[in-house]
């Protein structure tokens, strides 16, 4: 006896190597075979290798209809077609696969109701009940199914609504033609689908707008139905209320636009207002002749009159002209600045630059900044910083002005032109440090 307990042992090591492992859950095989008990497929449990039994495996075993991951660990697909079951469809024990990605059983004799534990098979893509006997409603709950893209339930004897189904971001297709449904024809994300269909029911009411994709075949065979997709076209409904709503709203419009009416008068008024005292003021510096002898031709004359405006807009207060302590703009005025010719001598973003050369003979560029939104106090102190910087590459500032319209900076003229001519040989640009 003890010389035949190695041999037992070998034996019991090669069964335990060999024989085929249960991939899926006992738990999971059980509630499979009570889905397919309940199928009651007659004759087909007896056909040879059929499986669906406790002492087997769905995966290792190859039972009929179902298919399994690349690495037979657990169950994808279960496809039961034409098999002639005449059962009931349990979602409660086929949904505890928790991978079952597809399940069809398409052309049986599957009766019954279709329960809410549908909503169970969270994974599930595709559905398919078509050609059976379903009767009852759909359940809202096939609603949840967050992964679903394939839906086909025609066919049948289906009764009630259709659940609202634009919760189903996923879904591509939904097939529910030859049933007994009732009520609207209800919202789905129509535009993302490329197969829909609810002909030969008892649907009613108008169709959704955005079903323009979807010709009639989609909603055959609903007498009720009315659209611009259908012979039926709805009738339309005067609504008094809504026609006084409508009344209420366009007369806001029309007040509204009266209103910006109104202030487009104003502002433009203002615009000619300013345009004519600026015009009065150039005027009047004419006959004064305090211009005469200066022009240099036309763009001269434009420059130095688009560069006197500062008079205007500020006031001329001679008091906000600010120079700092340099011996080329000893005793300068701002009145000096407006009463010399200016020659414009380029454009930049945040304003024109001039060349003016003032009566005491020493020529100047003036910054002019326009619609820069800080206050005089900031820009004073930006200026302090900018004179307290020392280097040979830095050009000082030697006065500067501030208004709430527009702010200028004076420097010393360059004969030899500004950095970015040398650096480049374009045409003269003047660029200072501050920002």
């Amino acid at each position: 006896m003890d010389r035949m307990r190695p041999v037992l042992s070998g034996f019991f090591v090669l069964f335990l190597l060999f024989s085929p492992a249960k991939t899926e859950d006992q738990s999971v095989i059980q509630a499979l075979v009570v889905f397919m008990e309940k199928l009651n497929p007659g004759s087909m449990q007896t056909t040879p290798n059929w499986g669906w039994n406790t002492s087997s495996d769905p995966c290792t075993s190859k039972w009929a209809g179902v298919t399994c991951d690349k690495d037979n660990e657990t169950v994808k697909k279960i496809v039961l077609e034409k098999l002639n079951l005449s059962g009931t469809l349990d979602f409660e024990s086929v949904c505890k696969v928790s991978n079952l990605l597809v399940l069809s059983v398409n052309f049986n004799s599957i009766t019954g109701n279709l329960q809410q534990e549908v909503s169970n098979c969270k994974r599930l893509t595709h559905l398919y009940l078509s050609g059976n006997q379903f009767s009852g409603s759909l359940p809202d709950s096939i609603t949840g199914l967050p992964n679903v893209k394939r839906i086909d339930i025609s066919n049948n004897g289906l009764t009630g609504q259709l659940p609202d189904f634009s919760r189903l971001t996923s879904l591509l297709s939904f097939l529910g033609q030859n049933n007994q449904f009732t009520g609207p024809v209800p919202r789905f994300n129509y535009r993302q689908l490329d197969g829909f269909s609810v002909a030969n029911n008892d649907l009613s009411g108008p169709i959704p707008d955005d079903t323009g994709r979807f010709d009639a075949n989609s909603f055959a065979g609903n007498p009720k139905l009315c659209g611009k997709e259908l012979p039926v076209q709805c009738p339309v409904k005067e609504n008094k209320k809504s026609n006084f709503r409508d009344v209420l709203i366009y007369a806001g419009f029309a007040v509204l636009g009266c209103m910006v009416l109104v202030l487009l008068a104003i502002l433009v008024f203002k615009k000619k207002k300013k345009q004519n005292d600026v015009k009065t003021h150039l005027s009047v510096k004419a006959r004064n002749g305090s211009d005469s002898g200066r022009s240099s031709g036309s763009k001269n004359s434009r420059a130095r009159s688009e560069f006197s405006t500062t008079s205007v807009e500020s006031g001329g207060v001679s008091s906000s002209m600010v120079v700092l302590s340099s011996p080329v703009v000893n005793g300068l005025r701002f009145e000096d600045l407006l009463r010399a010719p200016a020659e414009l001598i380029g454009r930049g973003k945040h304003g024109s630059l001039y060349k003016v050369k003032p009566d005491n003979g020493v020529p100047l560029v003036v910054k002019r900044i326009k619609d820069w939104k800080i206050s005089r106090d900031e820009f004073k102190k930006r200026l302090q910083k900018i004179v307290e910087t020392k280097h040979p590459n830095v050009l000082p500032v030697v006065a500067y002005y501030s208004s709430k319209q527009e702010k200028l900076l004076v420097y010393e003229f360059q004969q030899n032109g500004s950095l970015f001519r040398l650096l480049h040989g374009e045409l003269t640009h003047f660029s200072s440090s501050f920002s």
